[in-house]
């Protein structure tokens, strides 16, 4: 039975404290908000928001200032990790059907709503990191709100069928076009291929040993319109070794396509973002000045996007 996995929800990027890491998304990508601002999620003891930029949206999650919260699992997390994305989540229509494929694997699952652990007819799942390489989360809406226009409880504008006009006519100091590809850094390729091609049903697009970014890469299409890097370090020097080394395997990257490297490295830089290399492609940025997230702006498409086959 194929999987129903349907547009990337968001990737989360995790810090200690809410408001800086926002007001930062603010200043460097100016994206819509208006969809969920500091909300506090009193089952996980945690404040989010999330923000769209381009065809994406972005989860920032922090630790809420209540007590307990550093051993929730996001407060786990940012005692451990500190500063860093989190993980990458889609929407489905058939959340059981992922959870059967996931279980049968092996993969261990925690579902918010499921009778006593079985197949969950709704709502959120989260693939287990240590056997995912990073924690997957994919959500199905409510059946009693939304569709396909609306799902759920969340007015995500990506579904409107004016966004992409909104999004080209909003500040786009960076000249963000997309979401161009998210990278999952792992020292096991095989496994890793193993979770998002035959367990996800992803598609192999490429296969790439990027001299900028020091890896040895497989690009996969997961869903209609995500594409994700699974790279092995293969330059000890670079920064997907180094967060290897301190954090293990897990979400390691963001790239985005941009229209004019020049544009967005002007921008970077008034933020006080340097670029720490480039090619004639694509720009890397330090995590140190990012809040700890690894991006990449680059006006490069990787061969077989499928969005660019649905354009």
């Amino acid at each position: 039975m194929s999987l129903d996995i349907g547009k990337l929800f968001h990737v989360v990027h995790a810090s200690e404290e809410l408001g800086p890491l926002d007001a930062w998304y603010d200043r460097v990508f100016a994206p819509r908000r208006g969809i969920m601002d500091g909300d506090f999620l009193a089952r996980d003891l945690r404040d989010g928001s999330l923000v769209a930029i381009g065809d994406a949206i972005v989860e920032t999650m922090a630790p809420a200032a209540r007590p307990g919260a550093a051993a929730s699992p996001i407060g786990r997390f940012v005692g451990r990790f500190g500063r860093h994305l989190h993980s990458l989540a889609w929407y489905t229509e058939d959340v059981g059907a992922i959870w059967e494929r996931l279980t049968g694997h092996g993969i261990r699952v925690v579902a918010t709503f499921a009778p006593e652990g079985g197949r969950p007819p709704e709502g959120d799942i989260y693939a287990h990191p240590k056997d995912a390489i990073t924690q997957l989360e994919f959500f199905q809406p409510p059946r009693s709100g939304g569709g396909p226009t609306a799902p759920g409880p969340i007015p995500d504008p990506r579904f409107a069928p004016g966004w992409p006009a909104e999004w080209e006519s909003r500040e786009n100091p960076l000249g963000v076009e997309a979401l161009a590809y998210t990278t999952v850094v792992t020292d096991d390729l095989a496994h890793a291929e193993h979770v998002f091609c035959e367990v996800l049903e992803g598609t192999v697009l490429d296969r790439q040993d990027p001299g900028l970014t020091g890896t040895e890469s497989t690009f996969v299409a997961v869903g209609p319109e995500t594409v994700v890097e699974l790279a092995r370090p293969a330059d000890a020097t670079s920064l997907a070794s180094a967060d290897l080394e301190v954090s293990g395997p897990g979400c390691h990257a963001m790239a985005w396509r941009v229209a004019d490297l020049a544009r967005a490295e002007a921008h970077l830089g008034a933020c006080g973002i340097p670029v720490v290399a480039r090619d004639d492609r694509t720009l890397l940025t330090d995590p140190a000045d990012t809040f700890g997230a690894v991006l990449r702006f680059t006006t490069l498409t990787v061969p077989g996007d499928p969005r660019q086959a649905a354009a």
